[in-house]
């Protein structure tokens, strides 16, 4: 391709991360100015109230819990929150009772109109996904050749996505530990899913056993599933991806029979892509929508800057933690990649934008696929690398819930020894693997490692105000993770 075919290329980039950035940052202004005012007039009052009320039987039960179990401690200090969450109550109470006094018409019917554009925008993406993984993975494997040369980039690859992993564990574990964010934490107003305390007896093992086999009651999950259609249907990419891996790898044993199958799979994956750059036309619009939404329905930002404050120190660890991965992922691209870490960020960046959009990996990867070709990463290794990574590379999500474990043991008073920290590097890798590429899937697998290492899971409950803003930053280190990888994978396939 020569500079003259560039030049559009690079100007179409440009312009399509800046009008993304303008999306986003209008998200942020209106989130923060008229937030509040769009929470009070989409009934964000009566959903705070009722949270709060059950977190005060919440904390009565976990009162009475802790006094069978002959802490009166615990009690004592868990039912001397309760007049704290009352007094909330009665706050929200009186942004009822002002909601039902303005005229809050415009502001209910300006909120609906922007959650509609994310909502659409996130529809979009999550409907092209699978007919994209299915192309993709199988153009990916057909250009690969042989059985066995597919083994060997399947073995780099999963090698290279445990070792990023792993790094990510012992980052986010040294940090937590140096600048110790969960000393002296008030818990007041956690208050704990009752979904997830009902997934607390979870093991290591049983959700591995669980993501290969699927759960007893759901034919469509697991990465073996009963019906393959129906698994498509519910977005279950582990097991599309296992079916393209097994129909790609059969095509290359068919010679000139199978030729016409590749071709017509690599013209449905050129038209797919197309239809992919077409959503990606309305993405700043859609951004907009879904970074505006979640910044109402958390309170607006006064709430978000209130609960900041209270775990700033926590928000500062995961954060820098996920940024000097990001710069460690850099060092890779640069020694391991042989390109340039400035211009394959920038390459990026629109990925990068819809992660810390959507919060999720598999939505995300429509626009990191078509990123990473911009890059000049080969079609062979996005195919096969990318859609791999969405599943089972999760750098961010690793490092989160390693943090968040002895975030959660430091706010209690519980000390972790030597051997309970080498169970929380192990756990959370292995659970970070397992993790769905789906918003705040990582609090499923963070109960894992609070299991692993005798924690209670009520901890959850003191970070999940604030995980829908991490959830965010550590999709983007994922999906950064999964571009580098198929930039590093497509480097050694070329030298092969």
């Amino acid at each position: 391709m020569n500079s003259i075919e560039k030049q559009p290329a690079r100007s179409g980039h440009t312009l399509g991360l800046v009008s993304i950035l303008a999306g986003v940052l209008l998200a942020i202004g209106v989130g923060v100015v008229w937030g509040r005012t769009m929470w009070m007039a989409s009934d964000g009052p009566d959903r705070t109230i009722e949270e709060l009320n059950k977190t005060v039987r919440q904390k009565e039960q976990f009162a009475r819990q802790a006094e069978a179990a002959g802490n009166q401690k615990e009690a004592d200090r868990l039912r001397g929150q309760i007049p704290l969450v009352q007094k909330e109550i009665e706050r929200n109470e009186a942004f009822r009772l002002q909601a039902d006094q303005a005229e809050l018409g415009f502001a209910r019917n300006a909120f609906e109109v922007i959650r509609f554009c994310g909502d659409v925008f996130l529809r979009m993406l999550l409907m092209i996904v699978v007919p994209l993984v299915v192309t993709s993975m199988i153009c990916g494997i057909t250009s690969l050749g042989d059985m066995s040369r597919m083994g060997k980039v399947g073995l780099w690859t999963l090698t290279y996505y445990l070792i990023t992993g792993a790094a990510a564990v012992v980052l986010g574990i040294a940090l937590v530990e140096i600048i110790q964010p969960g000393v002296g934490m008030d818990d007041t107003f956690a208050y704990v899913d009752e979904s997830l305390l009902g997934r607390q007896e979870s093991s290591v093992v049983g959700t591995v056993l669980e993501v290969i086999r699927g759960r007893p009651d759901a034919p469509a999950s697991g990465l073996i599933p009963e019906n393959i259609l129906a698994a498509a249907s519910e977005t279950n990419i582990l097991a599309v991806i296992l079916f393209s891996l097994l129909f790609g790898g059969a095509l290359t044993t068919l010679g000139e029979k199978g030729k016409p199958a590749v071709d017509f799979f690599r013209a449905m994956n050129e038209a797919i892509m197309k239809v992919v750059r077409l959503i990606l036309f309305f993405a700043p619009v859609g951004i907009f929508g879904l970074i505006t939404t979640r910044i109402v329905l958390s309170g607006g930002g006064q709430a978000l800057a209130v609960e900041g404050e209270r775990l700033g120190w926590f928000v500062l660890t995961v954060t820098l933690g996920l940024a000097i991965h990001a710069v460690v992922l850099c060092l890779l691209l640069l020694v391991l990649g042989r390109r340039n870490p400035l211009r394959y960020f920038y390459t990026m960046s629109r990925a990068l934008l819809t992660a810390l959009s959507t919060s999720s990996s598999s939505a995300t990867l429509p626009v990191t696929m078509e990123c990473a070709e911009e890059a000049g990463v080969s079609q062979r290794a996005t195919g096969f690398v990318l859609p791999l990574g969405a599943t089972i590379n999760m750098d961010g999500t690793a490092l989160y819930e390693a943090t968040a474990a002895i975030f959660i043991a430091q706010s209690a008073g519980i000390p972790l020894s030597g051997a309970a920290l080498v169970v929380v590097f192990l756990t959370a890798t292995l659970a970070a693997i397992g993790a769905p590429g789906i918003p705040e899937a990582g609090l499923v697998t963070l109960l894992i490692v609070l299991s692993a290492v005798g924690l209670p899971a009520a901890g959850i409950g003191t970070i999940l105000a604030i995980d829908w803003f991490l959830d965010r930053q550590r999709t983007a280190v994922n999906v950064f993770g999964d571009a580098v990888g198929a930039a590093v994978i497509d480097r050694w396939l070329k030298k092969q």
